[in-house]
């Protein structure tokens, strides 16, 4: 159930074709996908506001001389490039391997906000190393990845799907409406 993908079809053609007939309810529907956004994308920035530093060895300024991360360094915590880096986006792009395309996504754009989001998700910090113990005090003080967006979407995800399917629906009775009009 957790892997459980739900896919609506024709958002961007009902929309595109309800475009021409109706731009209030276009306006309707953007304004229950941009709400859904706006709102995952402030609780994402409270949780980083909530966390000062993840880890007392987590530098609040960048890498004198970067040796790791292909020289770039390891990114500093500051929560407010965190925050900055936390943005919605309606801009279309392959989402999943059959080329659907998104009505809306929260990204990440900080270097640090992505590490502390995803770090652990393919390893679980087994090892001895440094790595290891970074991603097993991440685990232990944060939670299993998936720490910060994806927390906060998979949280709202059933609210959200539902009232994205409402609104679609909605849409493509207006435009139903429309074009049985346009026949008549």
């Amino acid at each position: 159930m957790a892997d459980e993908v739900v896919v609506f079809t024709g958002i961007k053609e009902t929309v595109d074709a309800l475009k021409t007939f109706d731009k209030d309810a276009v306006k309707r529907f953007n304004k229950v996908i941009n709400d859904a956004l706006r709102n995952a994308e402030s609780d994402a920035h409270n949780i980083v506001q909530g966390i000062e530093q993840p880890m007392s060895g987590w530098r609040k300024s960048d890498a004198a001389r970067p040796k790791t991360r292909g020289g770039a360094g390891w990114p500093a915590w500051n929560q407010g490039v965190i925050i900055q880096g936390i943005r919605k986006t309606k801009a279309q792009g392959k989402v999943r391997l059959d080329y659907t395309t998104s009505a809306g996504a929260l990204i990440n754009k900080s270097a640090a906000g992505a590490i502390f989001e995803v770090a652990g998700r393919k390893t679980i910090g087994t090892g001895r190393n440094s790595s290891g113990q970074f991603l097993r005090n991440l685990g232990n003080r944060f939670g299993k990845a998936s720490r910060l967006i994806w927390r906060v979407v998979d949280k709202e995800k059933p609210k959200i799907e539902k009232d994205v399917a409402r609104a679609l629906e909605e849409a493509k009775q207006t435009l139903q409406r429309h074009l049985d009009r346009e026949r008549v």
